[in-house]
């Protein structure tokens, strides 16, 4: 027999082994695994964030940036200080904090210790962290990621799952200014489906055969299809029905707009944590592409909320949710900054989206990790 041949039937067998044994821990909390409200579950975003940052400040390759321009100390500032990722523009940057004394934390997050420069040698400026007396106390060093076929789509992932944390934490900071009760039809539709799904991907972790783990992936993955689908013509029912009743004199207040309302705002924030689950799911089966494309359907959805008119008047539904939603103080004009935020993030996510089907999607990568002063 070749050996190349027989070489290359190891690799295959090792590659699949490798994929057989690795993982899949999306549903962790209790609240996750036994509960039925979906609002009280985990996010599902950070959880998987975290584990392709690990996995690209481990495995990729990286280099020392010695030179930090000036414009990016302030980003650098948030990055140290809130010790999470941050993305601005086609720069993201992961925090590598592991090692750092819990005492240095500590007085970074009360805001006693500051990330200042310190030019040590002409033209090399250092991003340093200084203590309440502006003495520098540690070094901050940037590695950049240098981009590879197997790290690109882990950074495409990171950059999706950020995207989707962000406007479910929009959406999340909305709906708890105002209550509202499913209905059993909504529970038929969307709820059950997802914890049919979730119960198979917990039983999918018992199986020790690869071929069971697979099968019971497959079948939730058409669960979360199917809920998501009612969730979106769920949406454009609401829309639909919510725009007719303001159209309505005398009927533009009410019971009835409220849970309109509800709802919209209860659909937007659900179909938002699905795609975040369904997209892990498919990138964990090697499904990537089906995955872009579950992406792109969310935000075209998302999209035509911000943007799509329902009224004569030429109004889209976020749009109607600012002119009828229950202000108050602590409210005030939450759907019309919602829309204000979320719609370059959406433009910029769809582009993007766009490029990396096309094979053409760039973004460079920083590991942020703070050192020991070096002598100079």
């Amino acid at each position: 027999m070749d050996k190349s041949k027989e070489t290359t039937k190891v690799v295959k067998k090792k590659s699949v082994d490798l994929e057989s044994t690795k993982s899949l821990a999306i549903f962790k909390t209790d609240a996750d695994k036994y509960g039925r409200d979906i609002t009280a579950m985990s996010d599902f975003f950070d959880g998987y964030v975290q584990q392709m940052s690990l996995l690209l400040r481990e495995q990729a390759k990286k280099e020392i940036v010695s030179d930090i321009p000036i414009a990016d100390i302030g980003i650098l500032n948030d990055v140290v200080h809130q010790a999470n990722i941050i993305m601005q523009g086609n720069v993201t940057l992961l925090p590598d904090f592991d090692h750092l004394p819990a005492d240095i934390k500590k007085k970074l997050r009360k805001g006693v210790y500051t990330v200042g420069d310190s030019k040590q040698v002409d033209g090399n400026l250092r991003a340093v962290i200084l203590d309440e007396n502006g003495v520098r106390v540690k070094d901050i060093t940037l590695k950049k990621v240098i981009n590879n076929s197997g790290n690109i789509e882990t950074v495409r992932s990171i950059g999706n799952q950020i995207q989707m944390r962000q406007i479910y934490a929009k959406l999340a900071d909305i709906q708890e200014f105002q209550t509202y009760q499913l209905e059993k039809d909504r529970d038929r539709d969307i709820i059950v489906p997802f914890l049919d799904a979730r119960t198979l991907v917990v039983e999918a972790e018992t199986k020790e055969s690869a071929e069971e783990r697979t099968q019971l992936l497959k079948e939730a993955d058409g669960k979360i299809r199917t809920a998501l689908n009612a969730i979106y013509a769920d949406i454009e029912t609401t829309s639909q029905r919510f725009a007719k009743r303001t159209s309505i004199p005398f009927l533009q207040f009410g019971s009835q707009l409220n849970s309109y309302m509800g709802y919209l705002t209860s659909d937007m924030q659900i179909a938002t944590k699905y795609v975040g689950v369904r997209m892990q799911l498919l990138e964990y089966m090697g499904h990537t592409k089906t995955a872009k494309s579950v992406l792109q359907q969310y935000q075209h959805v998302m999209y035509d909320f911000l943007t799509k008119p329902i009224t004569k008047k030429g109004m889209s539904t976020a749009e109607l949710l600012h002119d009828y939603f229950p202000y108050d103080k602590s409210n005030m004009n939450c759907w019309y900054s919602f829309s204000k935020e979320m719609k370059p993030i959406l433009e910029s996510g769809i582009h993007a989206l766009e490029l990396s089907i096309e094979g053409k999607y760039c973004n460079d990568v920083y590991i942020v990790s703070v050192e020991d002063i070096e002598n100079e």
